[in-house]
């Protein structure tokens, strides 16, 4: 947590070679397992992950580390979905057999990673609804950090969005204690989670109807995505403050904000994501403001 997350990532491949050269195929399994997940978490190009996954999966399947292949199945199935493309390299079981396997093999790690990747699929297409109601089956979980802290950011966007469109406190209480929770994380590590402090700070400064503060706050999220290098992040804050100004008559900027979000997707490979966001562009004239709603 304390770490930046891409300097953490960048050393597994040597843990992966070492390891390898040792014979210590568990390990080796493992250190190939996390580089593949932290590239797709820090927003590495989906192309590239996903090819880094496929040869997890097949040398875990080589190796027979049953636990290192279902989880990199279960994370390539998140990466594949947002890529937009169709996978031919590998056979990979669906998240509703791998839930079976963990509740069979009463692997509760499997069945937690598998229930953070449908998560994450949910909240970078913005289908709040089905991610909220995913999240109340599954209780948090003490055994990895830096997961609960991005389960926390997702929760936390999408109740400040669904507070603000359905006008229940419950969401509002949900997101405030996102904001509280993620505040603490960043005094650990500003340059993890400093982001995400500020757009959940800017989410709810535009519940709360303050709309130069919330100006100012988006502002500041986009320059700290940019700062510390997370792209998939940084078109985030780039969609969230277009949407803001698109809401509030401020469409010409709105749409500048949402064509950079739109090219910062491409740059990350989510051309699913990229598909999504140019239909909801194609809404938005600027010389006639039109209301402009996020998919819910």
């Amino acid at each position: 947590l304390v770490e930046p997350a891409q300097s953490v990532v960048a050393i597994l491949p040597d843990r992966y070679n070492s390891a390898m050269l040792a014979g210590d195929m568990g390990n080796a399994m493992l250190s190939l397992l996390t580089h593949c997940v932290g590239s797709l978490h820090i927003g590495s190009e989906l192309v590239s992950v996903s090819k880094s996954f496929v040869a997890c999966i097949k040398q875990s399947t080589k190796y027979q580390q049953n636990t290192v292949m279902y989880l990199a199945m279960s994370a390539f199935g998140a990466c594949i979905y947002l890529s937009g493309r169709s996978n031919d390299d590998v056979d990979v079981k669906s998240y509703e057999e791998l839930n079976l396997i963990g509740e069979r093999t009463k692997n509760k790690i499997l069945v937690y990673k598998n229930f953070i990747n449908r998560m994450l699929s949910h909240f970078w297409m913005g289908d709040y609804i089905k991610l909220v109601e995913l999240s109340e089956k599954h209780k948090p979980s003490g055994h990895k950090r830096y997961l609960e802290a991005m389960r926390t950011f997702f929760d936390g966007i999408a109740s400040l969005t669904l507070a603000r469109h359905t006008h229940q406190p419950n969401w509002r209480k949900k997101g405030e204690e996102a904001l509280e929770k993620m505040i603490e994380w960043e005094k650990i590590s500003k340059w993890n989670f400093e982001m995400r402090a500020k757009l959940l700070q800017a989410e709810l400064h535009y519940l709360n109807g303050d709309l130069k503060s919330a100006d100012v706050t988006y502002k500041a999220s986009i320059a700290s995505a940019r700062e510390h290098k997370f792209t998939h992040y940084e078109a985030l804050t780039c969609e969230l403050y277009g949407i803001f100004c698109v809401e509030n008559r401020m469409v010409d900027e709105g749409a500048k904000q949402l064509q950079m979000a739109l090219d910062k997707y491409k740059q990350w490979g989510a051309m699913k994501k990229v598909e999504e966001l140019q239909l909801q562009m194609d809404t938005v004239n600027p010389s006639s403001l039109r209301k402009f709603k996020i998919k819910k």
